[in-house]
């Protein structure tokens, strides 16, 4: 079990590496990072015991253990930094060991070489199912719709939308199971693969449209306990770790500001001395705090976790960091919106961010119906 000097050690090294490799390898924005970039640098953090690699033995890498504070500080605490260098490279780290989370949770093994070749989603086709994901979710109260669910997880009539690496060789995603939510990884053989265009923000990643092939026959992956409380520790995870991925973003862009502001003059004198300016990065600095507050309150053991209140700080939380981003652009003036600047980086990174995940615009829909109407 990791103690509190643990985590300050290996939130060390994760800052050391995040500042030294990956920030070096991303010093312009508005170039991209190849693929082997990526993969090197992940397979680096995996040697580190950093991220999950495949094969190796269990440690206390991203997302391998969840049940005690410590560890959820040091999970949410990592991707926080790798996001301060970039949040490309921090979501591909987070969905792929979540993926091989959900397989650890159910005594599976996925195959593979590469610590990136796995791809997850965590929802159906389209947003968060509204109110019947809630009634599924609820263990008392009105029957879920068990055929507007079956639809929402129908993999092989509806496309779903995937953000990962471009070499991914496995997809682990939620599906329809008699009358409850299960897991399932379907290797790319299996499924129909279509390249999207470029999507508004995470440069560093591809995006994709897929389906389960009509022949294909893949397997569940076994059951670990109750389905639903397997769900919804997944559903809670990829939102903590959207809202990490989104406070590191907006720390960099913090810097990104502020540092112009403390060499940039306009009438005589540094725009960082004018209010309006000062205004703007205490309101990214509000943001900031907001985010971080929220995540320190959620670093408990994730079964201990509400999902009302995971899901309300989410939706709260990355608005803020959207608005946050925002003001990092309008600090720097028009250059702001230049792509070798970051800035404006890192606004499309937040807003797919908050796309995510079921979106933060359906959230209130699934808080309402896990409320049930109660007081």
């Amino acid at each position: 079990m990791l103690d509190a000097d643990d985590v300050a050690a290996l939130l060390s090294e994760v800052d050391a590496f995040a500042a030294q490799r990956i920030a070096a390898a991303v010093e312009r924005p508005e170039a991209p990072i190849s693929h082997d970039t990526l993969t090197a640098l992940s397979t680096e953090a995996a040697e580190l015991g950093l991220i999950p690699a495949p094969g190796a033995a269990p440690g206390y890498a991203l997302w391998e253990h969840c049940d005690h504070a410590n560890a959820m500080q040091f999970n949410l605490g990592l991707l926080q930094l790798v996001a301060r260098a970039n949040a490309g490279v921090a979501f591909a780290w987070h969905r792929s060991a979540l993926a091989r989370s959900a397989a650890a949770l159910s005594g599976a093994h996925i195959a593979g070489q590469s610590v990136l070749d796995t791809a997850l989603v965590t929802t159906g086709h389209l947003g968060l199912a509204r109110t019947e994901l809630a009634r599924f979710l609820r263990p008392h109260g009105p029957r879920a719709d068990g055929a507007l669910l079956a639809d929402w997880l129908d993999r092989r009539r509806h496309g779903t939308t995937v953000i990962t690496t471009a070499s991914w060789r496995h997809l682990v995603w939620p599906v329809w199971h008699g009358d409850t939510i299960r897991w399932q990884c379907a290797a790319r053989e299996q499924l129909q693969v279509e390249p999207r265009r470029a999507q508004h923000g995470l440069d560093e990643l591809a995006a994709f449209s897929v389906r389960l092939a009509p022949d294909a026959d893949t397997a569940l992956l076994p059951e670990a306990g109750d389905a639903r409380l397997a769900y919804e520790r997944m559903l809670k995870l990829d939102m903590l770790g959207l809202m990490a991925i989104g406070a590191g973003a907006l720390r960099h862009a913090w810097e990104l500001a502020a540092g112009y502001a403390a060499i940039r003059k306009q009438g005589g004198k540094l725009i960082g001395d004018h209010p309006a300016v000062q205004i703007m990065l205490g309101e990214i600095e509000m943001a900031w705090q907001q985010a971080s507050g929220a995540l320190a309150r959620l670093s408990r053991p994730v079964d201990d976790l509400p999902l009302d209140e995971v899901a309300a700080q989410r939706a709260a939380t990355h608005g803020a960091l959207c608005h946050g981003a925002n003001q990092g652009v309008q600090v720097h003036g028009g250059v702001g919106y230049m792509r070798d600047v970051g800035a404006e980086k890192i606004v499309r990174d937040q807003n797919m961010l908050k796309l995510l995940a079921g979106g933060t615009r359906e959230i209130p829909l699934l808080l309402n119906g896990l409320c049930g109407g109660r007081p």
